[in-house]
């Protein structure tokens, strides 16, 4: 019960720690005991711990450091751990304090309490289970309080919004009673918050707009909706000022409403410069709408749209009445709202000639669209106003960008790129060609020096050159050409010809790529490939002679343990060190048998194998089964393999009597899907979780070398089979090996008498 439940805490203090390392501070006169304790939590884990000897020494680390927790003993020789405590909190300083000590819980649990220790763990009892205990401790006090921080930070963050935000903010109760007013109230109604918290919302409407308002309100509160108003509402000094808002319902779980949030602005301005715009708009509206060019007005002070045409409304794929009122910086993407208004627009307020700007506008969907704008400050009614013209040039900045990157392209690309017109003339040289053939793109261009370099392509094989060009068809050779310094290069040449719409050559198209380099490391290679092969085989004698060697100290080694186990009996810590060298003696001997199978994957011819006779020689290679019955129900499948199949099917047993705790039965046998094979090698112990599922193939996991499994995939992966584990835990281990009818060259992969 120990190791499941040190399991699961295990689980949970890795989960909370894994994000980031904690800091800790272990306070403790014993110095052993520090050493100790500081490799127990250090140890496969995410702890960064430092030691103090004394509680002075600790208040000397924590005057220089932070640490995310302080462990620390009870009893020490100049004051204690809770005076250490209380120390720390007078000064100010909150970091989660644990009491680790071997003091009876009972005598100073009510003292800690009073003091804020966050946790008391005892030093006595199972040390694994204690330093478990200790790490989750750490863990669940260090959360707490990074939990606590981010609460208070985004409370503080909260409140920042709303004490600078300019929209109103009302939070009302089930009675309309205010409950909350934001800063904001002050500057534009001319109340304080704390003049209207505590009256009926209704109590500052106009008495003409209030019948709507609390039709809006009702209906709201029946649906438990949203409900929009506009209505006026009195300041201060008795004048009223129009407001537009929004009101969101507020339920508690049972799904009753409780109250509600309200958040409106000041339209008063908006409304009066949408009058003035009505009394002229019949002079230029025509012309406005009909204009190809989405035209969008706004206010110049406060940059809310007040007026747009209808190419505005196709261009954002937003409703006339979705951008009224809306501020303008929201037509732009994201990098261009960081200040009071877009960049585009604050140029344009600065800037009276009127001139064009590119920008990009964001639609309604999301969409990027690259756009001019010429904007113009008027004035109506002493009012000013920003009008812009956008211009839609999305395409053309495609097609520019097209050009640009194929000119990019053909510059960037490796090979030399070289064209020229009918009769000769250089039109296209880029820097590949350059470096090629020593010439520059000025010396070249309009020059006809294509014949000195065709002239030797010509020469050696001027027939394919001229029928595949007559053709309009490509000709690709080696060619051995010449620099502008006369070296000599090798080369391979693509030419093509460039013809017009009409089919008619009107240039030709060349693509060298140089192979100078190549033929010369070929030559090399050939030469360093001779020698592998040499030193190949005399690494496999030495890997042999080592292997025989390694494994005769191994046995000596396995021999003297067992002696020294009979003569330390009854020396409990001697005898496990002896056990742990005896594992890893073990292990070495895997690896060196994986080291060995490994090497051998791959190595045969595949060939014709029944795999029902290597089943059973799998089996015969162990001298006991454990009980376990086989069941070998693969009579007439052949597959293409070679003899790592026994070694595979060897692995799989062997993991069997291992790791299957209550195995009595092993079973193989296959079944044949459409186009493919299954062969199955199943058993009836605890099976594999579905945690370990994902790993289970990979090189170095599982409880041995962790090479067995590993070795199986790349024995499948070589005859071009998959492996899955498909078994449920608890119920056993089911390795599926999924076999095509056909390789990819048409092989038949396994057949069926």
């Amino acid at each position: 019960m120990a190791k499941v439940t040190v399991e699961s805490a295990n689980e949970v203090y890795i989960d909370l720690c894994r994000e980031k390392i904690i800091k800790v501070l272990h306070v403790d006169d014993e110095a052993g005991f520090l050493a100790v304790a500081k490799q127990c939590l250090e140890e496969q884990s995410q702890f960064q711990v430092d030691t103090a000897l004394s509680p002075k020494e600790a208040m000397e680390k924590l005057k220089r450091s932070e640490y995310d927790a302080i462990v620390s003993d009870y009893q020490m020789p100049e004051k204690n751990g809770l005076e250490l405590l209380r120390e720390l909190r007078q000064q100010g300083n909150d970091t989660p304090f644990i009491l680790f000590t071997c003091k009876g819980k009972e005598e100073i649990a009510i003292e800690a309490l009073n003091s804020g220790v966050y946790r008391y763990v005892g030093k006595e009892g199972n040390a694994e289970v204690t330093y478990e205990e200790l790490k989750r401790s750490i863990c669940d006090a260090v959360k707490g309080q990074r939990s606590e921080k981010l609460l208070k930070e985004a409370e503080n963050r909260l409140r920042q919004i709303t004490e600078n935000m300019q929209d109103l903010l009302l939070l009302l109760d089930e009675n309309l009673v205010i409950k909350y007013a934001s800063s904001s109230y002050k500057s534009v109604v001319g109340y304080s918050p704390s003049e209207i918290i505590g009256k009926r919302a209704y109590d500052f409407v106009h008495p003409d707009d209030l019948p709507e308002v609390i039709e809006t309100t009702k209906k709201a509160f029946k649906n438990k909706s949203t409900g929009r108003f506009e209505s006026r509402v009195r300041r201060a000094d008795g004048s009223y000022v129009l407001l537009e808002g929004i009101g969101k319902s507020l339920v508690d779980e049972n799904g009753k409403v409780i109250g509600a949030v309200m958040t409106s602005r000041d339209i008063t301005d908006r409304r009066k410069i949408e009058q003035t715009l009505r009394e002229s708009e019949g002079k230029y509206r025509k012309l406005f709408d009909e204009v190809m060019d989405a035209i969008f007005v706004a206010d110049a002070e406060t940059g809310i749209l007040i007026d747009c045409n209808r190419a505005a409304t196709e261009l954002t794929g937003k409703a006339k009445s979705e951008l009224m009122g809306m501020h303008q910086r929201f037509l732009h993407p994201e990098t261009e709202r960081k200040g009071k208004f877009s960049e585009t627009f604050a140029k344009h307020r600065a800037d009276k000639e009127g001139h064009v700007i590119n920008s990009q506008i964001v639609t309604k969907n999301g969409e990027i669209i690259d756009a001019v704008i010429k904007g113009s400050l008027v004035e109506v009614n002493g009012k000013k106003m920003l009008q812009g013209i956008f211009r839609d040039v999305t395409e053309r900045k495609k097609v520019e960008e097209k050009i640009r990157f194929q000119a990019r392209l053909l510059n960037a690309i490796g090979q030399a790129v070289t064209a020229a017109d009918i009769d000769g003339k250089i039109i296209y040289w880029n820097h590949a060609a350059e470096q090629l053939y020593g010439w520059t793109e000025a010396e070249v261009l309009g020059r006809n020096i294509m014949k000195n370099l065709l002239q030797d392509i010509f020469q050696q094989d001027a027939q394919g050159v001229l029928s595949h060009l007559s053709g309009n068809k490509s000709w690709t050779g080696e060619a051995i050409l010449k620099r502008r310094d006369g070296t000599a290069l090798s080369v391979i040449v693509t030419t093509s010809p460039i013809t017009n719409d009409e089919g008619e050559i009107i240039g030709i198209l060349g693509v060298s790529t140089d192979i100078t380099e190549q033929k010369w490391m070929q030559e090399i290679f050939n030469e360093a490939i001779a020698k592998v092969v040499e030193l190949n085989e005399k690494l496999q004698v030495v890997e042999s002679l080592t292997r025989h060697d390694i494994r005769n100290k191994l046995s000596a080694l396995n021999g003297r343990i067992f002696l020294l186990k009979k003569r330390l009996r009854d020396n409990t810590e001697a005898l496990s060190h002896l056990k742990e060298v005896e594992i890893a003696s073990q292990q070495i001997l895997r690896i060196m048998e994986f080291e060995k199978n490994y090497v051998q994957v791959g190595s045969e011819e595949l060939k014709n194998i029944a795999v029902e006779r290597y089943v059973a020689e799998a089996a015969l290679l162990f001298s006991d089964l454990k009980g376990a019955k086989l069941i070998n129900e693969c009579s007439g499948l052949t597959v293409i393999a070679d003899s790592m199949l026994r070694q595979l099917l060897y692995n799989m047993m062997d993991n069997t009597l291992k790791y299957g705790e209550k195995t009595s039965r092993i079973r193989v046998h296959y079944k044949e899907e459409e186009d493919q094979l299954k062969l199955i090698y199943e058993d009836d112990g605890v099976g594999i979780s579905d945690e370990e599922k994902s790993k289970l193939f990979q090189e170095g996991y599982g409880k041995g070398t962790g090479f067995g499994l590993y070795l199986i995939k790349r024995i499948c992966e070589g005859y071009g089979w998959k492996i899955q584990e498909t078994g449920k835990h608890g119920k056993g281990v089911q390795f599926t090996m999924t076999i095509p009818k056909n390789a990819k060259d048409g092989t038949r992969l396994y057949e069926i008498s």
